[in-house]
């Protein structure tokens, strides 16, 4: 049996696509401090990638004993007992192709961690492992991935972006702007517990984003420093003593403690910097001695449905040509918001010869970065556009209404399947906002536009036709729910 989730869990597609891109390595390990959301992502990655995935959650200090019951139980039509590894890989290979999600709720004790091990070393072909754990210390992570055996879901990959903490404060109906988005980030450093438990208790009550990070250490503070004493209940007493220090701000001695707690797991996070504690741990604003994330542009604003506009800070970006304009729109229609040289030749210029083409897309690199730096200088571009192999927009600052819309559907129609009518109810309200009209209406006779815009129409329509139907269901008072209209 799966764990449920919350109902204002939102999917992380780009995590799901990063596990399915890699599931030819044998184990992918998903390595982060507690709260960092390793259990929502391979949940989303078996329920909605994987074609034969298994999930098994292993309780703390779980022994090899405990490993090879959960892992029996996990596998279908479970059989006679799994006693040793043997056993083990034996029923593994007989139902390849197979992914098994191994889901460590703190660290296996020793012997368990060993049978992981051996696990991976012994590894059966068409199987492979997805394994979530706080500590890569225990699991010989480094040498696996160094091996090229695996691959490693780190923290910085597993945090929330500007975009994920976007899309849960529309989710919980939670007031923001930009700076605020900005603020929410610095402070918690993505920590997707700590974001997601901030808006939710901000939604709870009725305080915007810029409010809601103190508010939540205000009132649900007590409650987090219960799920980190939780953490430390199995660690040796050293490092407990260590975090604690730095959740009082006390000085930790020799910045290799630090490192230390980073490989244990215990909320402290690596970066270009160094080691250093996640900013949230701390009450005394450690981070101000660790130093800042560098100063983060505005975002540009990208509109698709209904008539085209890229605007930054309310300033529309004057494009020099139709061309440059038309594959600004078509990068910001691709989910990741990127496309190769070649495939941009391949749709506006498919009979020119191979160095024309190569020639007009350089030119069109060139003037997508002056019109963007007409508003925010040459020096700030490449926070918004790049291109080296890949044409690419950075999502992080790009805001485009239609992925805003694709994310809420999506997220919807989970909740939907699920049964959690509520929580469906607030995706498809967000995304019927978004939702403005047909796609790039001056675009619309255009191949690479037309086909987009009538799967937005029926998922529109859909969206329309579920808001009223949840409404209907749940029998709401009037008023308390509002209905789609289908505009």
């Amino acid at each position: 049996m799966t764990p449920r989730l919350g109902p204002w869990i939102v999917r992380r597609q780009g995590l799901e696509e990063w596990l399915g891109r890699f599931k030819s390595v044998p184990v992918r390990f998903l390595i982060a401090p507690p709260g960092f959301g390793k259990t929502v992502a391979v949940l989303g990655y078996l329920r909605n990638v994987a074609t034969n995935g298994h999930y098994c959650a292993l309780r703390a200090r779980a022994s090899r004993e405990a490993i090879y019951e959960a892992v029996r139980r996990a596998l279908p039509d479970a059989g006679a007992r799994l006693e040793s590894h043997e056993s083990l890989l034996r029923a593994l290979a007989s139902r390849a192709p197979i992914e098994l999600a191994i889901d460590f709720d703190d660290l296996p004790n020793d012997d368990g961690a060993a049978a992981i091990v051996e696990l991976i070393d012994d590894l059966p072909d068409d199987v492979s492992l997805l394994v979530a754990c706080r500590s890569r210390a225990s699991l010989s992570v480094g040498r696996f991935v160094s091996d090229g055996v695996g691959v490693l879901c780190d923290a910085e990959r597993l945090a929330f972006g500007l975009a994920d903490i976007r899309n849960v404060a529309e989710t919980c109906g939670v007031q923001f702007t930009h700076p605020d988005v900005l603020r929410m980030l610095e402070v918690t450093d993505g920590w997707p517990q700590v974001v997601s438990g901030a808006l939710r208790k901000a939604a709870e009550d009725n305080c915007s984003l810029a409010q809601a990070f103190e508010n939540w250490r205000t009132r649900h503070g007590h409650l987090f420093n219960e799920f980190v004493a939780e953490t430390l209940k199995y660690v040796s007493e050293g490092d407990a003593d260590l975090v604690l220090k730095v959740m009082i701000g006390s000085s930790v001695g020799d910045r290799s403690n630090l490192q230390t707690l980073e490989e244990q797991g215990l909320f402290v996070i690596h970066t270009s910097g160094g080691y250093r504690p996640l900013r949230a741990l701390s009450r005394s604003r450690l981070y101000d001695r660790y130093g800042r994330q560098a100063e983060a542009a505005e975002p540009l604003q990208v509109r698709l449905f209904g008539w085209f506009l890229a605007e930054i800070n309310g300033q529309p970006i004057e494009w020099i040509r139709r061309r440059d304009r038309q594959i600004f729109k078509y990068l910001a229609l691709k989910p990741n918001g990127r496309a190769s040289r070649t495939e941009i030749g391949q749709i506006f210029w498919p009979e020119a010869e191979r160095h024309l083409v190569a020639q007009s897309v350089r030119t069109v690199c060139s003037n997508i970065r002056k019109a963007i730096a007409r508003i925010v200088g040459f020096n700030q571009v490449e926070s918004y556009f790049r291109s080296e192999d890949e044409l690419a927009l950075d999502l992080e600052n790009v805001i485009v209404d239609v992925h805003q819309f694709v994310q809420h559907v999506n997220d919807g129609d989970a909740q939907y399947e699920r049964g959690e009518l509520r929580a469906a109810h607030g995706h498809y309200c967000s995304a019927a906002h978004v939702y403005r009209g047909d796609l790039l209406i001056a675009d619309s006779h255009e191949p690479w536009v037309a086909a987009l815009d009538r799967i937005f129409n029926q998922r529109n329509a859909v969206v329309v036709d579920r808001v009223n139907e949840i409404v209907a269901t749940l029998d709401y008072q009037e008023g308390e729910l509002p209905r789609a209209s289908g505009e």
